[in-house]
Order: C-alpha cells, then sequence, then structure tokens
C-alpha cells in the first residue's frame, strides 16, 4: 500500500514536470522568436535575453500558477514574489552560461541561439524545482 502511495505520488510529479516542459517548450517558442527579433536589431545577448525572457514569463507564470501546479487558490502577491526569485536565479544562470559559451565560441547569430538553446537546457530544472518546491508549494494550514 505504502509502494503504491509512492509511485503514486512519484507519477503526480512525472506528470506535472511533463506538464511543465510542455508549457516550457511554448515558453521557449515565444523567448526564442523574441529573442532573435531583439538580437538582429542589435540589443546583444544580454539585453536581448532579458527582453525576450521577460515576455514569455508572463505566459509561463499563468499556466504555470493556473494550471501545472494548480496553486491559483493561494496568494498571488507571495508566490509572484518567490517566482521571480527562483526566475530570476534561473536567468542569471542562463545567462552566465550563454556568455561562456559566446566567449569561446565567439558571437554570431548561430552561436547566439547555441547559448541561448545551452542556457535554458541548463536552467529547466532550476525553474522546475523551484517552482514546486516554493513559488507554488501548497502552505499547510
Amino acid at each position: 500500500m505504502i509502494k503504491k502511495i509512492k509511485e503514486s505520488k512519484h507519477a503526480k510529479h512525472i506528470g506535472r514536470f511533463l506538464f511543465f516542459c510542455l508549457i516550457g517548450g511554448i515558453s521557449f517558442l515565444i523567448d526564442w522568436s523574441f529573442f532573435n527579433v531583439f538580437y538582429k536589431f542589435g540589443l546583444g545577448f544580454i539585453l536581448s535575453t532579458i527582453c525576450s525572457v521577460s515576455i514569455s514569463m508572463v505566459f509561463n507564470f499563468s499556466v504555470n500558477r493556473n494550471v501545472t501546479f494548480s496553486a491559483k487558490g493561494y496568494h498571488l502577491g507571495k508566490q509572484i514574489f518567490k517566482w521571480l526569485i527562483v526566475y530570476g536565479f534561473a536567468i542569471l544562470v542562463r545567462i552566465g552560461i550563454g556568455k561562456l559559451i559566446l566567449i569561446y565560441l565567439g558571437e554570431t547569430t548561430f552561436t547566439a541561439n547555441i547559448a541561448f538553446i545551452v542556457g535554458i537546457a541548463v536552467s529547466i530544472p532550476i525553474s522546475f524545482l523551484g517552482s514546486m518546491l516554493w513559488a507554488f508549494k501548497k502552505d499547510k494550514n
């Protein structure tokens, strides 16, 4: 019986992670599209990343709060604050990884896209675990 409960809890987390990745994939398309537009207009890697991720974060927060983590009944202000800390850290990691890649590969449109994608891949576990374990964690009354 206990093993079955643990398995269902793990299955719930796996399902949640897969849905988080689906929403992340849509957010990625939004982010990547805007990144390339901003980069093409000469904003550079860091500013293009900051601008594009800011746009995709609105979609990402709304869907993850309301659907992925079913946390819409909890204090919005606290969730936004915690979520911004989690995503702020993930974005710093993402930009840091991206800049390291650009230092070694040089900065072209192609290498900036490689840096963008690798940075996102590294930041996914940070944002998922931070969202699940802290930002959208259900308060115990």
